[in-house]
């Protein structure tokens, strides 16, 4: 009868704790075939208006950031020339933009940043890599940093087929203390934790009223 009892306070425990609250990541990188996941971080625009996101490709042993247009499938990176990429590409998404930060630097600047955390986007040996942006070809367009010990290289970013570097650019900070501040309705609630359903509430009378029923059987024993 005791482990009787256990199992249901377990019952009780869960259906009133584990629908409160969904725990997510900060962000993430979600496979591309491109459909533009809702979530999906805009770090650019064309000269049309259209979004520019953050990819990531995997080129021989390096894994390689650039951007992603909207509406196209592919992925445009630079590894020391411009390569299209439409095979196993993924794309940054985070349900907390605000705690992201575009920072203004030279690329033999980008040492001395101090208070920033830069965000880490691919990998190549040695290297550390980050993304940036800049205005160009009348678009604000994604592309790749990389540094090796204390020395950062130009941004490298790809259009119409071949690839530039520009020595001012901004680049990606994360902050994962950032909150955003109150700005509507929309936002309030996007940050509401999930409530329990009519369901759970059903389910947890229920579980409340076989206990009620348990302790008077109990009862009566004694």
């Amino acid at each position: 009868m005791f482990k009787l009892t256990e199992i249901l306070f377990t019952l009780v425990y869960f259906t009133v704790f584990c629908n409160a609250v969904d725990f997510i990541e900060d962000y993430c990188w979600r496979d591309y075939v491109g459909l533009t996941p809702k979530d999906a971080f805009k770090a650019g625009a064309d000269r049309n208006g259209r979004s520019i996101y953050i990819g990531q490709a995997l080129y021989e042993d390096a894994l390689v950031p650039g951007s992603i247009h909207e509406g196209k499938k592919e992925v445009e990176i630079e590894y020391n020339k411009a390569y299209t990429i439409n095979e196993a590409v993924k794309i940054l998404c985070t349900p907390h933009p605000e705690k992201f930060e575009w920072y203004q630097t030279r690329y033999d600047e980008i040492v001395k940043i101090e208070g920033k955390q830069l965000l880490e986007v691919g990998y190549e040996k040695d290297y550390k890599t980050y993304v940036g942006r800049v205005k160009a070809y009348g678009e604000l367009i994604v592309g790749k940093v990389v540094c090796y010990d204390n020395v950062c290289y130009k941004l490298t970013t790809v259009h119409n087929g071949d690839w530039e570097d520009h020595k001012e650019f901004e680049i990606l900070t994360y902050n994962p203390d950032a909150t955003a501040a109150p700005s509507g309705t929309a936002r309030h609630r996007s940050r509401e934790p999930n409530k329990p359903t009519f369901l759970s509430y059903f389910f947890l009378v229920l579980v409340i009223a076989g206990l009620i029923v348990l302790v008077i059987v109990l009862l009566r024993r004694c």
